[in-house]
């Protein structure tokens, strides 16, 4: 049997389709479909872009940089995020699959690589959810109403715990249980551990993401 990766569907039956991709015989990589995901999440970046929906973080320096250097940092920053919007979802991508190949028993590596794919294309779905707020309401994804940054948002300023909490949105939890969901019906393994090793592995790209923060605002200070 040959699998046949369907999003939408996978998300509306995924029953149906994890039974199809633990008893498949042959399972392609589907790059067209990968780099589709790639691409949406790109076109994402790219409107925020656009609308300079990243550049609050170099509003206070209007006054000091001329209009060339400051539409100079703009177009580095639209830069940047274009970059980490093909960069992050294939980090996530093959990091998260060769994570659930290593620990999981009786899991290949294709099927591992499927479950990460779904799971990408339901946080790029959340990202793009988040773009009509960012546009017309200047929500940052921070403070998404979808995740726990709004909240954190109450009880502190520390932009390195807003980040963190800002990144445990609705589209992130539903990401881990179907990944909880798909590898209970792949894996021989105990529910107890598969649960530890997905939230592990979340929580290690969280805190890499927060890091990078902290060492983007430690170089832009002292470049400062």
């Amino acid at each position: 049997m040959r699998y046949h990766l369907e999003l939408v569907r996978s998300l509306v039956e995924p029953d149906t389709k994890v039974d199809q991709l633990t008893i498949a015989e042959e399972i392609p990589l589907h790059t067209g479909k990968v780099i589709g995901i790639f691409l949406l999440s790109l076109a994402v970046s790219l409107v925020q872009a656009y609308y300079g929906l990243h550049t609050s973080g170099i509003s206070h320096a209007l006054t000091t940089y001329t209009t060339s250097q400051f539409e100079l940092a703009k177009l580095m920053i639209g830069l940047g995020g274009a970059l980490d919007a093909l960069l992050s979802p294939l980090t996530y991508l093959l990091f998260t699959s060769a994570w659930f190949w290593v620990f999981l028993d009786e899991t290949h590596y294709r099927q591992a690589f499927v479950v990460s794919v779904i799971s990408m294309f339901i946080l790029t779905v959340g990202n793009v959810a988040l773009l009509p707020f960012e546009l017309w309401l200047g929500v940052q994804a921070a403070t998404s109403p979808f995740a726990l940054g709004v909240i954190a948002h109450l009880f502190t300023t520390n932009e390195y715990y807003i980040h963190f909490f800002g990144q445990i949105s609705i589209f992130l939890l539903w990401a881990i249980f179907y990944q909880i969901y798909a590898f209970s019906r792949i894996a021989f393994t105990k529910k107890w551990f598969l649960i530890l090793i997905t939230v592990l592995v979340h929580l290690i790209m969280m805190l890499t993401s927060v890091f990078l923060i902290f060492l983007s605002n430690f170089l832009s200070a002292d470049l400062m």
